[in-house]
């Protein structure tokens, strides 16, 4: 980890409810500085009046709706049902160490291919319910549903179809609305290192519990008002008890010269970070990054044919 990098830096507004700690974390040979954002608990901030939680809402929902409407070049494009990305991404994950091309078809709600090539040799693996697949560099097809030995391969492969899910969602924004769903505004931050940025920061929060935090870039206009366009940071919030981790996507380089033409805005550049949700065991553990990849290609709503995601021959 270079100096300088780690969970965003910020300043809270004073209109902020939340608290954000600040874990300083020694690191052998360099002196890197972390920040961990966690929010505290709704009853853990003083009781707000109504009208100033209903403000907060209006807010929030304003400015999530201007960042779906920059990435969509000026009007919604709707939820993403499916979703074709080529990338150059190099993996560090406890299951997956990979580092060349890769692609990766996702239709919803259940179904990922993945293609990951190093030293000119493809790995493919298939995830379609229940069932899954893979077909190695070699030749040979494994089966991993029911096989045994094989419990750990098929939770490793289903949690990244739910990173693919959170990807395809994040590609419109559109589909992280829906209904019971409320976004929050927490004020504004500055962020450094890699979270380098003025930031608008937005959770939303949604039936099922899971929360997610926005750093959205922002504008001002003559008048000083600010307005929001791309997300820079999003933060999927872990559980400690449950055992999951924080991840932080950095997402830069939006519509930038690497880009192709698309009726929608994308990143081109794409970082992920793992932070420990527990505020006490954050400031001995270390962020750890498990993807720096560069978009080359991305696709939504495009029908993959279901062939796609059968088993191999």
């Amino acid at each position: 980890m270079r100096g300088g990098e780690g969970p965003p830096r910020e300043t809270p507004s004073r209109e902020s409810m939340r608290t954000t700690r600040l874990h300083i974390l020694g690191l052998a040979a360099v002196a890197a500085i972390a920040l961990s954002l966690r929010a505290a608990d709704a009853a853990d901030a003083p009781a707000a009046p109504d009208a100033e939680v209903a403000a907060r809402l209006e807010r929030g929902a304003r400015y999530f709706d201007q960042a779906v409407a920059w990435v969509g070049r000026g009007a919604a494009i709707g939820r993403a049902s499916d979703l074709y990305v080529r990338l150059d991404a190099k993996w560090d994950l406890e299951d997956n160490h990979h580092e060349g091309p890769q692609a990766v078809w996702f239709t919803a709600p259940d179904r990922m291919r993945t293609e990951m090539t190093a030293l000119a040799r493809t790995t493919t693996k298939i995830l379609n319910g229940d069932r899954a697949w893979i077909l190695t560099a070699a030749g040979s097809v494994q089966r991993v549903h029911g096989a045994p030995g094989a419990e750990e391969t098929l939770a490793q492969m289903r949690a990244d179809l739910l990173r693919v899910r959170d990807l395809t969602a994040f590609v419109t924004l559109e589909g992280l609305k829906g209904p019971g769903v409320f976004f929050e505004h927490l004020g504004e931050s500055k962020g450094s290192g890699v979270y380098e940025g003025e930031w608008i920061k937005v959770a939303r929060r949604s039936p099922d519990g899971r929360r997610i935090l926005f750093w959205l870039a922002l504008e001002r206009d003559a008048a000083g008002e600010a307005r929001a366009t791309w997300p820079g940071v999003v933060r999927v919030e872990g559980d400690a008890a449950a055992g999951t981790w924080s991840e932080d996507w950095i997402l830069r380089d939006w519509d930038g010269s690497r880009a192709l033409p698309r009726p929608f805005r994308y990143p081109s550049k794409i970082q992920a970070w793992r932070v420990h949700p527990d505020p006490a065991a954050a400031k001995t553990t270390p962020p750890r990054r498990f993807l720096s990849a560069v978009v080359d290609d991305i696709e939504i709503n495009n029908r993959i044919p279901a062939e796609r995601f059968e088993p191999p021959v």
